[in-house]
């Protein structure tokens, strides 16, 4: 049973055939981050159905030092990720969407994110004494997962959606892909949203802007594979990294670091971080 990739870097070089039309792609590297950055760009329905992937953007981060592994340039890392957001990302009030289980470590990454993403929203709204113009408004939720509370993680976020009516929206989750070797060396930034668990036959409802109604930007780390075999009956396992412990936090830690420099540029990381209770 092939695996249904969540990354689009992977969909595109299964089906590339010389130039695959309606897709325009870019690569280029980040000598300080030590990122090779592709940007893949899909135009029209005809390539969208091709790649099994919607129309949009579809940003891949990837590096040779596994993301689980300390970095000596951790700052320009998360400099670059906050800046390949900033192309996606509409701006304005923000909702932050945490998807996944954190009691499953592979599927934790979204919740981890969010613990660390600075929330704004009752401080701009409070706090009137204060100048808090610097802040960008931003509101942030971790579902859970549908087996836990008994709704979709979409009809949830659209809940939160309709109360607070952010201008654009951005959601982690932890992606899954056909290549074993981008598990916790990639990362991927979507300007078309997400279909939580899309990736290992279980899709949910997707987080898109046809759905919640607002830009939706989807940004991820692939943490599963599924190796293909076949022995007493069993055809295929899901694997992840041996310390996907390591992987889930570092890689919350690395994305909620960039999401607060995309949202918050005027503060410092030390200021972000004596801020996050």
């Amino acid at each position: 049973m092939a695996l249904d990739t969540d990354l689009a870097l992977e969909s595109y070089v299964s089906e590339r055939a010389g130039k695959l039309e309606g897709v325009r792609t870019r690569e280029r590297f980040d000598e300080a981050a030590e990122f090779t950055i592709t940007e893949i760009t899909v135009e029209s329905e005809a390539a969208a159905k091709r790649l099994q992937k919607p129309c949009g953007t579809y940003i891949t981060l990837e590096t040779e030092a596994p993301l689980y592994e300390y970095h000596p340039n951790f700052s320009a890392r998360c400099e670059a990720i906050a800046r390949e957001l900033s192309k996606v990302c509409k701006g304005g009030s923000t909702l932050f969407v945490g998807l996944g289980n954190r009691r499953i470590t592979a599927d934790s990454l979204g919740p981890l994110a969010a613990d660390s993403v600075f929330a704004t929203r009752h401080i701009k709204r409070l706090a009137r004494e204060l100048d808090t113009s610097e802040l960008t408004e931003t509101t942030v939720i971790s579902p859970g997962v549908m087996a836990q509370t008994g709704a979709e993680s979409s009809e949830i976020a659209a809940a939160v959606c309709r109360e607070v009516r952010p201008q654009q929206v951005i959601v982690c989750d932890a992606l899954a892909c056909s290549q074993p070797a981008h598990m916790g060396h990639t990362i991927q930034i979507s300007s078309a949203g997400i279909a939580p668990g899309s990736g290992v036959d279980n899709s949910r409802a997707e987080l898109s802007e046809k759905y919640l109604g607002v830009p939706t930007v989807a940004i991820g780390v692939p943490t599963v594979s599924r190796l293909l075999f076949s022995h007493e009956g069993m055809s295929d396992l899901l694997i992840t990294p041996k310390p996907i412990d390591k992987l889930a936090a570092q890689a919350g830690t690395l994305i909620s670091a960039a999401v607060n420099i995309y949202l918050h540029p005027s503060l410092s990381a030390e200021d972000i971080a004596s801020l996050i209770m």
